[in-house]
């Protein structure tokens, strides 16, 4: 076996100059702390799914021709698969038979079927009672009860009444949420259960379903159960009770198999909860909005993950759709919620949410209310998640709406800041009136919050709204002074290259240029498709840029470098002046599937540090210019990681938390840090307590390694963390300065259960010490101050058994464990077990390189680190050339030169020079190496 590299960190020289750290892009350059979270959804984007569908309705018992219509516009006509319609029994049965429908309530039902009309054909309905009074023919609860004969007859004429207008009702709830009783028109649980008995005489309840029905999820099990026997539905409502009973309703009722319910959905997590326990059939009560006709859309694919909070009444859930398209939904109870965190995380790969990334993780907050009905913003949310070559851009901020059909900007006519002012296109002219502010709506606004507000540049308190919040096609859109009104939110629907569609909360349809000319008005209509649609297709576009169309020409000279742990690529700047940056696409096969890995990159160079070491990967990038016009591709180049003994990641914090290793496996903070005296250079990173460091994740999936660093710890509670690299509480890696068992401690754990080892010292309080672990092919060994002090080949674990994703320096897998106090410096990851020896020399400040590639030095150590006033260096190069050692400041700017002959051995005289960083240059021959250098006095 060859002895391993232990440092082969190099900076490039570009002629005399040093590429710089902090001007290098990498996958993990954007790398941001997400806030801990209640609750973590874990997802794979490629998994297969489980199917969750679902019978979907519309609701006619509260008579609202506007809540039909925009349940229609959300769910999408070809959606609605059912729709609820009523009894009533607050006016008798007519007729020589007393067995026909009052004229007074015929009228109501010819309401019902105007809605049906809407929907233009023959429909499924369920049938619940509609009950403000009910009339003395029906009996009197405080004189005899009520009579289920003559109840059983007015449900009968009217299930007659609505079949033979051409629709089939297969359901019937005979009392609306039944525990309400009597103060709400409901008989008791015997007339109930007599009621049920007489109604399945009747030949019009042949083939339709008889179900019970509750407001509180706490009452659903008992009155189905007292009523069973003459049940083949089982449906509640959500309105009160807890959540666990929702969840046991719905799987008592499939396991007698019956059929379970929900007639009244209030928030989408009624049917997000509700599919995961059993629930077939979900009524929207209202409207569904934009993120209640999303999910029901996405139920037609399959769910991906889900979890819950039932203590506070929230739920999320991670569906693809039948087209692909994966999104996140979260709801909360419209009456009981309390608010809740939610994370979501992509398993394997960076994804896009809502244009931002790429990313793991995703936060979001759902509020919640202060008690029962009490200011409960009822809240729902949509996430947008994505990949791939063609993603949407983030939208946040001010900028000009180009109509992509027209090529002209949305402007208020005449430059008006009135309310009612119409809204026109007009060719750009750089006017704030112009310009529009994109801003979401607070999370407790009410109900759905996936919407912006569009304010105008120029008054952005005046908003775009739906001329009276009408809902037909060449509705005008005016400007508005700012309110809570549905007509002032929208929705963005990304279509393809940065162009979007606007739609609007209230009626669902979308803005529409009426024609091309300036002046033309601005109005909504229904969605169109294919290039119909470029009238209703806008494009964000930074307020500073110029409306044109004129693609950059494409990046030249695109060279990809397979390293052992990543892959750098390098390309020749575009000639244009406006190219505001680049995007790098990636792939697993030769013109295979691309997906986007680096956007608004501003250098030309970029380093892939989420590759996987063995394998091949392919690369094409494209310029973007300011007004996001993008180029060709450039041609297709590939490169291979080596999986070589490698470092993976260094972080020397000299005043930042950049990795400066070849693979620029940056960090994020969170909380206050700072830097002090450091160990090695001249800083150190200070973690005071408070704050911690998160590194990308996918820089410990690796079969060994070995994690070495210095810390300065100031004592204090059990359980701090050096480190902690892990998914939950169950996978993870970590060293404690002080375990349970008063010592040092490194534990791991793959799900199997956990397997120390422990040190037999404490680590001294407000002292530097040298901690490292290694995990080798055999064994893992415990390191303090360059001394092994345990070892054992029983610790099988390894990383790459659970791939952590939530790789932390100070901070713990355990919410309850506290954060490290004290100071690190010189923190490294390596690919492989790192030798006794080299350990030491870590300790000892002596960094050695035993093998080398690309044509280095072979051997070559040098000593000390920081260096004072002599600076030592050695090889196993024995050859009889003459050596050139070169020191260089990080400007590239040559600072000394000295040659030494026939020599394996030289020192560097370095006490003229100020402490700082340095490069050392050495020449062999043909052969080159070349080393950070830190002198310090």
């Amino acid at each position: 076996m060859k002895k391993p590299p232990l440092f082969i960190s190099f900076f490039l020289l570009f002629a005399i100059g040093i590429w710089q750290i902090n001007a290098q892009t990498s996958t993990s350059s954007h790398l941001e702390v997400q806030p801990s979270a209640d609750e973590i959804l874990i997802y794979d984007i490629n998994a297969t799914g489980v199917a969750k569908p679902l019978v979907w309705g519309l609701d006619t018992a509260q008579a609202n021709e506007t809540n039909v219509k925009r349940s229609i516009s959300f769910m999408g006509i070809d959606n609605v698969d059912v729709v609820r319609v009523s009894y009533f029994t607050h006016l008798p049965l007519v007729g020589p038979n007393n067995d026909e429908l009052h004229p007074d309530i015929k009228l109501l039902l010819n309401k019902r079927l105007g809605y049906l009309a809407l929907l233009g054909r023959p429909m499924n309905l369920t049938m619940n009672s509609i009950r403000n009074s009910v009339d003395a023919s029906y009996g009197d609860p405080s004189n005899g009860g009520y009579d289920p004969v003559a109840w059983a007859a007015n449900i009968a004429a009217t299930i007659r009444y609505f079949e033979d207008a051409g629709h089939n009702v297969i359901s019937v709830a005979p009392c609306n949420e039944c525990d309400n009783g009597s103060t709400y028109g409901n008989g008791d649980k015997p007339f109930s259960l007599a009621l049920n008995t007489e109604l399945r005489k009747l030949p019009e309840l042949d083939g339709v379903r008889i179900t019970s029905s509750t407001l509180n999820t706490d009452q659903a099990e008992p009155w189905y159960t007292y009523l069973k026997n003459t049940l083949e539905e089982g449906t509640t409502h959500q309105l009160a009770g807890s959540f666990a009973n929702y969840a046991s309703f719905f799987e008592l009722v499939r396991q007698d198999g019956n059929y379970a319910s929900n007639d009244e959905l209030h928030n989408v997590i009624e049917a997000m909860a509700g599919l995961e326990y059993g629930l077939q059939m979900g009524i929207w009560w209202g409207t569904p909005e934009y993120t209640g006709g999303r999910f029901l859309k996405a139920t037609k694919g399959s769910r991906l993950a889900y979890t819950e909070n039932r203590g506070n009444w929230t739920a999320a859930a991670v569906y693809r759709n039948d087209d692909g398209q994966v999104e996140a939904y979260l709801g909360a109870s419209e009456r009981q919620a309390v608010a809740t965190s939610y994370k979501f995380v992509s398993k394997d790969r960076a994804v896009f949410y809502d244009g931002q990334g790429p990313q793991r993780e995703f936060f979001m907050q759902m509020p919640g209310g202060t008690g029962y009905h009490q200011n409960q913003p009822n809240a729902e949310r949509l996430i947008n998640i994505q990949w791939g070559e063609d993603v949407q851009p983030a939208i946040n901020g001010m900028y000009k709406l180009v109509n992509r059909e027209s090529g002209k900007v949305i402007q208020v006519a005449g430059g008006s800041t009135a309310n009612g002012a119409n809204i026109v296109i007009g060719s750009d002219a750089d006017q704030l009136f112009q310009q529009w502010e994109m801003s979401m709506v607070p999370a407790d606004v009410g109900g759905d919050f996936t919407y912006y507000k569009i304010g105008l540049g120029s008054a952005t308190i005046q908003k775009l709204a739906v001329d009276a919040s009408r809902l037909d096609n060449n509705t005008n859109i005016v400007s508005a002074g700012d309110s809570s009104s549905l007509n002032r939110h929208w929705f963005i629907e990304y279509a393809e290259d940065g162009w979007f569609f606007i739609g609007s909360r209230v009626s669902g349809k979308f803005l529409d240029a009426a024609s091309i000319t300036d002046n033309a008005n601005v109005r909504q209509w229904e969605r169109e498709t294919g290039t119909d649609a470029h009238s209703q297709q806008w494009r964000f576009l930074p307020i500073g840029a110029p409306v044109e169309f004129d693609a950059p020409t494409a990046p030249t000279n695109l060279i990809a470098t397979g390293n052992p742990e990543s892959i750098q690529l390098n390309w020749t700047v575009s000639p244009e002046g406006d190219v505001a940056g680049y995007t790098i696409f990636r792939a697993e096969s030769a013109g295979g599937t691309y997906s986007t890995i680096g956007r608004n990159v501003t250098t030309t160079s970029f380093v892939d540090n989420t590759v996987t070491i063995g394998r091949q990967y392919f690369y094409k990038i494209k310029a973007v210019d300011s007004s996001l016009n993008s180029s060709s591709y450039t041609v297709e180049v590939s490169a291979t990681t080596s999986g070589n003994n490698a470092l993976v990641a260094h972080y020397e914090f000299e005043q930042n938390i950049l990795d400066t290793s070849i693979n620029l496996n940056h960090t994020a903070s969170s909380g206050a840090i700072s830097y002090d005296s450091g160990e090695i250079g001249s800083e150190s990173l200070v973690l005071n307590g408070s704050s911690f460091l998160q590194v990308p994740p996918d820089i410990a999936n690796q079969e060994e390694i070995t994690v070495a660093t210095w810390v300065y710890w100031n004592g204090g509670n059990v359980w701090q963390r050096i480190f902690d690299f892990g998914n939950n509480p169950n996978e993870f890696m970590y060293m404690s300065p002080y375990s349970g068992t008063g010592y040092v401690q490194f534990g791991i754990n793959n799900g199997s259960g956990l397997q120390t080892l422990d040190a037999t010292v404490a680590l001294t309080e407000n002292q530097w010490s040298h901690v490292a672990i290694t995990l080798g092919a055999t064994a893992a060994r415990l390191y303090i101050n360059g001394i092994l002090i345990n070892e054992s080949n029983t610790v099988t674990a390894r990383p790459i058994d659970f791939k952590p994703m939530f790789n932390y320096i100070g901070k713990s897998q355990f919410s309850t464990n506290p954060l490290l106090s004290g100071r690190i410096d010189d923190f490294r990851i390596y690919n492989y077990e790192l030798t006794a020896q080299d350990i030491a020399n870590l300790y000892n400040k002596t960094l050695s390189t035993e093998t080398c590639e690309n044509n280095c030095i072979e051997g070559l150590s040098f000593w000390p680190i920081p260096a004072d006033n002599i600076l030592n260096f050695s090889s196993i190069d024995n050859s009889n050339e003459l050596t050139t050692a070169n020191i260089y400041d990080i400007n590239g700017r040559l600072l000394k030169t000295k040659n030494f002959v026939n020599s394996a051995h030289g020192e560097l005289n370095v006490s003229k020079l100020p402490s700082g960083m340095y490069i050392l240059k050495l020449n062999k021959g043909e052969k080159t190496s070349i080393k950070k250098l830190l002198i310090k006095h």
